[in-house]
């Protein structure tokens, strides 16, 4: 027997025969905020943001729907005291057309509009380079130039400070993408959107550019198709390889005078002795000191040039030929046994690192080789130090496992900043001792204790690696900072880093004056500059998020002018280098162009808002620091053939900033400076070789003889 209840509920359906009639489901009042209904996750509906947001460091995001606030208003009146009630009923509501009476919210509302446009815009243009970051350091707003923000906008969203935007670079789509960080030299085009708008004009407007970039390319290809397979066959083969003695004496004393006085791999006395014995009997010669001759060769290839370059495709010719002795190298290392490993073996590994970045080869993959390369030697032990093996190694070897560790870690942590990655030294624990101060002649291979170092100021080889030393520890904890995904640092914290960094700046021994010898208690230029520049680049990395704020709060002034005076040191210091005739530095690293492209940046932000007296009455002066970036990006095109995306950034930024300074020339200033960089390409274009003629002068002819002798050798008459 059926229920009341249930008869009542029979009885009000419909019959079968009946159409059910139209009812509107109603809808939902949206209570959560944007970011958790877009991600389905729960939101506890705090206001003005709530706690998954804050916890997220995403606060001046979070936004809500005004519907939701006008119905949370009520809501609260209804359920509030009676004494309650009577006050609420004098405040006022929010406005029913939708526009909210918050300008907090309001803004926010704005912001996330504007996220929501940038992901748009981002996914339609994939396999290109995609920027995320600030939309604009002037205006906040996509390709409007020179209009400028208004200040009120930065105080409106939080009350405090706000925070920095995260900037990084990702290249590619799907699967195959890369990503740069924060530290990239060339993430900080994010922010300068004024610059890639003036690019993109150039280009539409002038088509000289990629004519002579197809043309280039197109000789680069042919060259590929027409360079034969010259790795060696046995070991015997290479020796042929090698050029003239007066060319090898050559370049090897150079690797020496460079490299070594930073990164300290090879043991100078005991390579001189194995390499006299080399020319005394080349076929008693172990391969693996071959193979140390070819990468100390390809290292400081380009570095000197003796006549006039020539180039094959985009490449000179010059570093064709370390690229042919890299190769080489990678494959005698790729057959070398494993289980056989020696001192050698670990200074082959460290030399290819080098060789490439010199070259840049291979360059997407210089900071996971690097990491590799430090992997590795934790594995070998090299992270703890030698003195624990006891007798297993001799007190020799022990100086240099930890000569190398030092010069392994310092590599990958460059190639992290560079990267905008994290550095593998940050999650490792060492107990290495520090390098010794002592010069290679007091410490031989027979010793049976350690030499006596010398004090901290007097130089010797081992200076910059135990002096370096002092400040690893900081620069591996900036670099994760600078590069890591949690919210940013508060200017108090940034400001106490900074400090630091002056402090060890601060401790640096003095530098030798150029032309002066070594023997002396100074540093050489060349380790002293390093040294400087390797600390100096985090003040720009620290201070920049601040520098582009300072238009809306004058308290980051400050951090402007600091990015601007360690940009102009670090061109400073290179360009003394480069105008003595020291390139390494110049093919070795990237804070020449940093430098540049910093001060481009603040220098047109202070132009379109006119409101900074030094930096307005400064412009002459940085815009000639930008020029003198540009000379020494020409000197790099003009010693490895190749480097042309960072000319074209710089030349381009140079352009703009005349442009702003006098906008009736801003259609002259574009034609100049694609002008400029293609003059760069016709010139390389001038100078191209044969194909045969390349060939003969990369590839020995005693190589190709002695195949031929091997070809026609058993061959029937």
């Amino acid at each position: 027997m059926l229920s009341p209840n249930l008869r009542t509920r029979i009885s009000a359906s419909p019959s079968s025969g009946e159409a059910p009639p139209n009812k509107t489901k109603r809808k939902r009042k949206a209570l959560s905020c944007y970011d958790c209904r877009s991600r389905k996750l729960r939101c506890d509906r705090e206001y003005p943001s709530c706690g998954r947001c804050r916890k997220a460091g995403q606060a001046n995001s979070c936004s809500y729907d005004e519907r939701s606030l006008q119905f949370r208003h009520r809501h609260t009146e209804s359920s509030a005291p009676p004494s309650l009630k009577d006050k609420s009923t004098t405040t006022p509501q929010a406005p029913l057309d939708g526009s909210s009476s918050n300008p907090v919210a309001h803004v926010r509302q704005i912001n996330r509009i504007e996220k929501r446009l940038s992901a748009l815009e981002a996914s339609q243009t994939s396999g290109t380079w995609q920027l995320r970051g600030e939309r604009s350091s002037v205006t906040k707003t996509r390709e409007q130039r020179p209009a400028i923000k208004a200040g009120a906008e930065t105080f409106l969203t939080s009350p405090r400070e706000s925070a920095p935007t995260e900037t990084v670079i990702f290249r590619g789509g799907n699967f195959k993408t890369q990503y740069y960080g924060g530290s990239n030299p060339t993430s900080l085009i994010a922010h300068f959107p004024e610059l890639r708008s003036f690019m993109k004009e150039a280009i539409m407007h002038h088509t000289s550019l990629p004519r002579v970039q197809r043309d280039l390319k197109a000789l680069q290809v042919g060259w590929k198709g027409n360079k034969t397979n010259v790795l060696p066959l046995t070991d015997l083969e290479l020796l042929h390889l090698l050029p003239g003695r007066e060319t090898v004496d050559f370049l090897v004393h150079l690797y020496f005078d460079t490299f070594e006085t930073m990164y300290r791999i090879l043991h100078r006395p005991s390579f001189g002795k194995e390499y006299q014995m080399f020319w005394e009997d080349h076929q008693a010669a172990n391969p693996a000191f071959v193979i140390l001759m070819f990468l100390m060769m390809a290292a400081v290839s380009c570095l000197s040039l003796k006549e006039q370059p020539t180039y094959i495709g985009d490449s000179a010719i010059a570093r064709e030929r370390a690229v042919l002795w890299i190769e080489v190298s990678e494959w005698w290392l790729g057959r070398h046994s494993q289980k056989h490993v020696y001192l050698a073996t670990w200074q082959i590994r460290c030399l290819l690192i080098l060789a490439k970045q010199v070259n840049i080869v291979k360059k997407k993959r210089t900071w996971t080789a690097a990491g590799t390369l430090v992997r590795e030697a934790m594995s070998a032990g090299f992270h703890r130090d030698p003195s624990l093996l006891g007798e297993k190694v001799s007190v020799f070897d022990q100086e240099m496992r930890r000569r190398l560790w030092a010069t392994m870690i310092e590599l990958e942590l460059q190639a992290s900043v560079d990267r905008g990655m994290p550095s593998a030294s940050a999650g490792i624990s060492s107990d290495s001792a520090t390098v010794l101060n002592v010069n290679d002649e007091d410490l031989t291979v027979e010793c049976d204790r350690l030499p006596i170092p010398k004090p901290w100021g007097e130089y010797t080889a081992c200076s910059f690696l135990h002096i370096s030393r002092a400040s690893f520890s900081l620069r591996v904890s900036l670099n994760s900072l600078v590069n890591d995904l949690s919210p940013p640092l508060l200017y108090e914290e940034m400001l106490n880093y900074e400090e630091m960094i002056t402090k060890e700046l601060q401790r640096l021994p003095p530098r030798a004056a150029l032309g002066e010898t070594q023997d002396i208690r100074a540093l050489p230029v060349l380790a002293r500059t390093l040294l400087d520049v390797q600390l100096r680049q985090f003040l720009i990395l620290l201070h920049a998020p601040f520098a582009r704020q300072a238009d809306n709060n004058s308290r980051y002034s400050l951090s402007r002018m600091i990015c601007f005076k360690a940009a102009a040191s670090i061109l400073e210091q290179h360009s003394q280098l480069t105008s003595s005739g020291i390139f390494l530095l110049l093919l070795l690293r990237h804070d020449y162009f940093r430098g540049a492209l910093i001060i481009c940046h603040n220098t047109y932000v202070s132009i379109c808002i006119q409101n900074d007296l030094f930096l307005n009455s400064n412009n002459n002066m940085f815009i000639q620091y930008v020029e003198d970036a540009l000379t020494m990006l020409e000197d790099r095109i003009t010693r490895l053939g190749t480097g042309y995306t960072h000319y074209w950034y710089i030349s381009a930024a140079c352009a703009l900033l005349r442009s702003a300074m006098l906008p009736q020339e801003s259609t002259a200033q574009k034609q100049q400076a694609i002008d400029r960089v293609a003059r760069q390409y016709y010139r390389v274009l001038a100078s191209q070789e044969d194909f045969l003629n390349a060939k003969e002068k990369i590839i020995p002819v005693r190589l190709n003889k002695a195949r031929s002798m091997n070809t026609n050798f058993g061959r029937p008459c």
